[in-house]
């Protein structure tokens, strides 16, 4: 039997850490030494770190609505038997052939995510305020986070459906379809919508606002220029936030379009490429990109960080595809491509210029 304070040594590796003494620093359970001891473990983790955040907050805004006599035990048990009984597998399904999305990355899902899940699920389920367990299970969530390397579907009340890249939420507004349809989302989502003129499908994201006009397409909120839009089908409006609609402008199937940091609209007519949506088949391609931009990429999709020893190296481009290889595997290729040593440990793979060594710490 493993010690409850040996498995939360941060020296110990990721595998062996209690999950279960993260859910009760998250509910300020946690005794002073184990809650140093996780302050410790998360110091040392960005990527659980963040997760662990979106989980306090999902928590939080959920807990003033706790109904008197709700059995918060057996809801938790229930979705977390839900949660434990899915396979690997998921396979989403559209009225108008969305893409079939498969998680089929060869990494380790966190069982923060799986905790995420569980919070998420008992968050929906307080949301609707039902008096049994059996429904717990039922309604769809408000909030859906992905962990690193998963993708996650969630099909709307209105019938609209949203698919999410690994690391990347979307949050449904209170009253969705009562009188307005918004989302907010970060990182990867696709969105397939059921088209409703007196009730317009908006999305929030970062610095852009984007609204249906009846269409299927892609947001990228943290694209290494800014808001990256591809449209597929239909039609969309693409603005700053904070700016009119009748400011935005309309992206047709086959654009694409940026939202700048600065305001900045660009359009690109035509400009969209099957690259644009190659993560909903599980593919991470990369077209001369920055090297800014695999390095999220390979956080999002690795739970990799990539840190350079060199700026010759930082300023370079990369082309390259990768189906699901190992994460030692991209490594290699990304270390033929720049011709450079790449030294992993732990989460951080550390890039060097070939034959130059790296003084240890």
């Amino acid at each position: 039997m493993t010690d409850r304070n040996d498995s939360l040594d941060p020296s110990k590796s990721d595998h062996s850490t209690d999950w279960e003494a993260l859910a009760r620093h998250l509910a300020g359970e946690s005794s002073p030494q184990e809650s140093v001891a996780v302050e410790a473990i998360l110091a040392e983790r960005p990527l659980d770190r963040e997760l662990v955040a979106i989980v306090g907050q999902a928590m939080s805004e959920v807990a003033a609505e706790v109904p008197a006599g709700l059995d918060v035990e057996a809801a938790l048990a229930s979705v977390k038997a839900r949660r434990d009984s899915a396979g690997p597998v998921l396979t989403v399904h559209s009225n108008r052939k969305a893409p079939p999305v498969r998680t089929r990355w060869r990494v380790a899902i966190p069982a923060i995510a799986a905790a995420a899940v569980v919070a998420i699920g008992l968050a929906s389920w307080l949301s609707r305020g039902k008096d049994t367990v059996q429904q717990a299970a039922q309604p769809a969530p408000r909030f859906l986070a992905t962990g690193v390397g998963v993708r996650d579907s969630l099909r709307l009340p209105d019938g609209s459906q949203v698919v999410l890249g690994p690391l990347s939420s979307v949050a449904v507004a209170a009253g969705f379809g009562e009188k307005a349809r918004e989302v907010e989302v970060r990182g990867d989502a696709w969105f397939d919508v059921v088209h409703d003129e007196a009730k317009p499908f908006t999305v929030h994201a970062g610095s852009a606002t984007i609204v249906d006009v009846g269409t299927r397409f892609a947001v990228r909120s943290d694209a290494f220029e800014g808001v990256a839009v591809s449209v597929a089908e239909g039609s969309v409006s693409l603005r700053p936030v904070n700016s009119s609609l009748q400011q935005g402008v309309i992206l047709k199937a086959g654009d694409n379009g940026l939202v700048k940091s600065g305001g900045q609209v660009v359009t690109r007519r035509g400009g969209a490429n099957p690259d644009d949506l190659a993560w909903l088949r599980g593919s991470l391609v990369f077209r001369e990109a920055p090297i800014d931009e695999v390095k999220a990429s390979m956080r999002r999709w690795y739970g990799l960080e990539l840190r350079f020893a060199d700026s010759s190296l930082a300023s370079r481009h990369i082309t390259a595809t990768f189906n699901g290889e190992s994460p030692d595997r991209v490594l290699d290729v990304l270390k033929l491509i720049l011709g450079a040593d790449i030294e992993r440990r732990g989460d951080t793979a550390i890039v060097r210029p070939a034959g130059r060594s790296v003084r240890s710490r």
